[in-house]
């Protein structure tokens, strides 16, 4: 019997990594459930006791020896790591620029940016001797697309999508591939309470569709892009969205 493919979904307890975990689990994928929510290891259980691999491990992404362990844990529970998807992330301080404090701004850029780079490079190395790999970023629409009292959120997703791109282009050699997703309104714990925290955005008209997205339907374009059908697809930012990024 072939062995599955090995992938690491970060913030995999809740909301869009949940969705993309439980996508890779029915596609029978050994998955390290990775989060600060111990609510991941009820779900690698059931994972487990309906005949699949996973296993859950805690990991705060702003922490570089925290994220150098998720990855052993991965490669020492499935050997090769083949995917990861990067979900960890957090909302905004909600506040007009002027008003955000320093500390404010680097809590946002130390999780989304900083614990991707993390994210990013031990997965990467983690591929690097097989050349073969595919490292996914959950980024947002809010990179490349104003959203209001949001400055340090979509500071920090715009810097994801730079360094996705020139990470794609330090491993297309290697066979990585780095690729990053924007998703657009997504019903998550994250997206409410962002919503009701920021009144703001309540003003604004960004879903051309007429409603948010189910948290399924990111993750199925995040697992597309593991999958053999995107092999010739690196360095994109791929917006899934309902149209938001242009409305």
């Amino acid at each position: 019997m072939a062995q599955a493919k090995s992938a690491i979904v970060t913030g995999g307890a809740s909301g869009i990594g949940k969705a993309c975990v439980e996508g890779l689990a029915a596609q029978g994928w050994a998955i390290t459930i990775a989060d600060r929510n111990e609510e991941g290891e009820a779900i690698a259980a059931a994972i487990r006791d309906a005949g699949g691999q996973a296993q859950f491990v805690t990991v705060d992404v702003s922490e570089e020896a925290s994220v150098r362990a998720m990855v052993e844990a991965a490669t020492g529970a499935y050997g090769q790591l083949h995917g990861a998807i990067n979900c960890a992330g957090i909302a905004g301080c909600s506040k007009p620029i002027h008003e955000i404090a320093v500390e404010e701004w680097d809590r946002v850029h130390r999780i989304n940016l900083r614990g991707m780079f993390f994210c990013l490079k031990y997965q990467i190395a983690a591929m690097w001797p097989y050349s073969e790999g595919s490292v996914i970023a959950v980024s947002s629409a809010a990179a490349v697309k104003g959203l209001p009292w949001s400055s340090d959120y979509c500071g920090s997703k715009a810097g994801v999508d730079g360094m996705v791109r020139g990470a794609a282009m330090d491993c297309a050699e290697q066979n990585i591939r780095v690729n990053a997703i924007l998703p657009g309104a997504t019903v998550t714990p994250l997206a409410m309470n962002s919503s009701n925290a920021n009144p703001a955005l309540a003003k604004t008209r960004t879903r051309p569709m007429g409603r948010m997205a189910d948290p399924s339907e990111i993750a199925s374009a995040a697992i597309w892009l593991l999958s053999d059908g995107a092999t010739f697809t690196t360095g994109i930012s791929m917006p899934v969205d309902g149209g938001m990024v242009i409305a």
